[in-house]
């Protein structure tokens, strides 16, 4: 050990330190490889700081595996851990459930082509309910209503004066088609299969026809196939077969195929099946799906039942891929003795089978049928005029077609006019009056007795019913700002219809038909 020096005066001096070879080593310093390793362990908020700090950081916290790891933790992950560890049929088919939504997970993380981190965003705005609001005005009177259809991002309406169009994002119209003066389209269907989105419209001398909307924004008149079944109420695609209904009571079902003895030829609509009803059923909901041995139409109707209110009731028609018929069978929402199956034949050849449930259990002073109706395999829902909806479970397989019990579902708060389903679980609703949207995440309420949240309503960040912004558009004055949230409370909300991405509610303010877009992303 050396020697410590001593000053004059005798104090004890300490040794020099040597200073560091070598430059300084900071964070950035390290390679992107242990970056991107830590920043997978902070939070969401933490995340979206760090991508303000410099370019090389912008690049590594919106790289599309670090957000494909957080969509699929929050997301995908979650809804596997609700199968239950208890045994029985309820847990394996809740288990079955979260195994697709895991194979689900998995086919997302394999596909390049996805932005993650606008996937992510969008699954939260859905969650907590804030979309933006855009509003256009898409009729006049006299025009007839306009009937509209939301497929991947594109709205589709069609009306007496303007014909068929295609919306994209806000105001911005893609493509028109104009119709025949005599046509009066009374419903509509989509569906986007290889080649882009079929369009098939239903119009009231019982005639139907098909279109294609091709990428270069135009459409393409398919075929028109004439009937005498009368005004068609409700119409269903899932090419190459088209279902429809008509308010005389017919059920028809058509194969659309196309002949190859030209090249120009266009495609042609064979009937299958066609089905009349002794009642008349309103409201109803079609469907069209696809399975590896069959392709199965089901219509979903509501009827009344002496002493047991109105009820729910299923058809299902089941046909191989190449269009022959298999059978028929029925199943409702009714606790009937009739609990056997009757095996015969109708005069079309379908046989027909029931099985019975539980009924609708509507309040006794509202005993009035629902007001809409929406099926998508498993999940049907029915809105009621008592500020609720019922939802149920639909089991159909080879042995059987049944339809659970139902489950009321609370969180409006004046009559609900209007819902839709997809095959997912994820449901929309609308309310009559005011500015009431709400999101139900339908697998959970289903599976769960006890689910502290059933849905989210849905707040629009630019919404024209909030006062704080409606001074701040129109000024100081408090009449203007007053006036301005009448009129937004003046709104007749009529349909409602959404996608991954948007929600789109058509209503009446003014005599005038208005389309309002709520934009998740």
């Amino acid at each position: 050990m050396p020697k410590r020096r001593r000053d004059d005066a005798g104090e004890i001096r300490p040794p020099v330190k040597r200073s560091r070879t070598g430059s300084r080593r900071n964070l950035l310093d390290i390679s992107d490889e242990i970056l991107l390793r830590v920043l997978f362990f902070l939070p969401i908020r933490d995340l979206l700081k760090v991508e303000c700090v410099s370019h090389r950081f912008r690049s590594l916290a919106t790289d599309g595996e670090l957000w494909k790891a957080k969509y699929y933790d929050t997301w995908v992950r979650s809804r596997a851990r609700r199968a239950p560890p208890s045994q029985g049929r309820e847990a394996s088919q809740q288990r079955l459930k979260a195994a697709k939504w895991l194979q689900h997970g998995y086919k997302l993380r394999n596909n390049p082509a996805i932005d993650w981190k606008r996937q992510f965003k969008i699954r939260t705005n859905w969650a907590s309910g804030t979309a933006r609001l855009c509003e256009v005005e898409v009729a006049q009177p006299p025009s007839p209503p306009v009937i509209a259809k939301v497929c991947q991002g594109i709205i589709f309406t069609v009306d007496g004066r303007a014909g068929l169009r295609a919306w994209s994002g806000e105001r911005t119209l893609k493509a028109q088609f104009r119709l025949e003066p005599s046509a009066e389209a009374t419903c509509m269907a989509v569906e986007t299969i290889e080649g882009g989105p079929h369009l098939v419209l239903g119009f009231a001398d019982g005639s139907f026809s098909t279109y294609l909307y091709q990428t270069d924004g135009r459409f393409e008149h398919l075929l028109t196939q004439h009937s005498a079944d009368g005004p068609l109420m409700a119409v269903a695609l899932a090419m190459p077969y088209i279902m429809t209904v008509s308010k005389t009571k017919f059920l028809a079902l058509y194969d659309m195929t196309t002949p190859n003895v030209a090249r120009d030829s266009r495609p042609t609509a064979s009937p299958i099946a066609r089905l009349q009803s002794d009642a008349s059923f309103s409201p109803v909901s079609l469907s069209l799906r696809r399975t590896p041995g069959n392709v199965t139409a089901t219509i979903a109707y509501a009827f009344n039942r002496l002493r047991s209110g109105w009820c729910l009731g299923l058809q299902e028609i089941r046909l191989t891929p190449a269009g022959a018929l298999i059978d028929s069978r029925l199943t409702s929402s009714l606790d009937t003795p009739l609990d056997g199956r009757y095996e015969g034949r109708d005069r079309w050849g379908l046989s027909t089978r029931s099985a019975s449930s539980l009924p609708v259990p509507l309040h006794p002073q509202l005993m009035s049928a629902p007001t809409s109706l929406s099926y998508e395999h498993p999940f049907l829902v029915g809105t009621l005029a008592d500020n609720t909806i019922m939802s149920f479970l639909v089991t159909s397989n080879e042995e059987k077609l049944e339809i659970s019990a139902g489950r009321r579902l609370w969180g409006h708060t004046s009559a609900v006019s209007g819902a839709e389903v997809n095959n997912r679980g994820k449901a929309v609703s609308i309310s009559c009056r005011g500015d009431e949207i709400r999101v139900w995440e339908l697998e959970a309420v289903m599976t769960n007795n006890s689910q502290p949240k059933t849905s989210t309503k849905i707040k629009a960040v630019h919404s024209l019913s909030d006062v704080a912004a409606a001074l701040a558009r129109r000024g100081t004055g408090l009449g203007l700002a007053v006036q301005d949230l009448k009129r937004e409370l003046s709104l007749t909300r009529r349909w409602v219809g959404f996608d991954e991405e948007h929600v789109v509610v058509l209503g009446d303010r003014d005599q005038k038909q208005v389309m309002a877009l709520y934009d998740f992303t």
